[in-house]
């Protein structure tokens, strides 16, 4: 792997190596098939140990995304919130970023990424704040993240076997609007993939002589 140095101000923010956990990146496919024909973006989060730079999971800030970009409100995200660069994805074929996603780079952190149709861990690539090419190495650092439940949960929070369950803002109706939703939604990016596989296929038929057909089969394109 190619030596990248980053020297800033503070030498606990200085790395020479990136890696990516697995799950991180599967989670951009998820996010970028949902969110197909526009684009998705979120930001990296992570840790600096042993000169390594471990990007161990996404942060999501409003914003708004089309088909040919996005725009995301980077003065929502609060002062204490440490993120290490950005990923969103192209609904296209190209990972090349543009002169807005430079912009994007040289503006948000360290490292970035772009992933490209067909949504895939091999259609990823990587940038650093310059628009090079970045090296990365993919992996599990789950262990890394620092879970602490006490920040998301009270005592006062926890049902015990005295307590009755009651809904809250939603009920079973609400629950069954929201599913309705979710069955009248098309799935773009389900489409996307019926139609490439359509058309990297071909349908051959096989007559007889007496002009009856003989056996119907499928060829796929390299």
């Amino acid at each position: 792997m190619s030596f990248i140095s980053k020297l800033f101000s503070n030498n606990d923010e200085e790395f020479n190596e990136v890696r990516v956990d697995r799950d991180v990146l599967e989670s951009v496919i998820f996010y970028s098939k949902e969110a197909y024909p526009n684009e998705f973006l979120a930001f990296f989060d992570g840790k600096i140990k042993d000169k390594i730079l471990y990007i161990t999971g996404l942060i999501f800030v409003p914003g708004e995304t089309c088909e040919t970009g996005a725009v995301v409100h980077t003065d929502r995200i609060p002062i204490n919130t440490k993120y290490w660069g950005s990923v969103h994805s192209h609904p296209g074929p190209s990972a090349r970023p543009s002169d807005a996603d430079l912009i994007t780079f040289s503006k948000n952190g360290y490292f970035h990424m772009i992933v490209c149709l067909p949504y895939s861990a091999e259609t990823f690539r990587a940038y650093d704040r310059y628009g090079q090419h970045q090296e990365y190495t993919v992996g599990d650092y789950s262990h890394l993240v620092e879970n602490n439940e006490a920040d998301f949960f009270d005592e006062s929070d926890v049902l015990t076997d005295d307590d009755e369950f009651k809904p809250g803002f939603l009920d079973e109706a609400d629950d069954e609007f929201f599913k309705s939703l979710d069955e009248e939604k098309a799935n773009a990016y389900e489409k996307y993939e019926k139609k490439n596989q359509m058309q990297n296929q071909t349908v051959n038929i096989v007559i007889n002589s007496d002009g009856t057909v003989k056996r119907i089969y499928r060829e796929f394109k390299d």
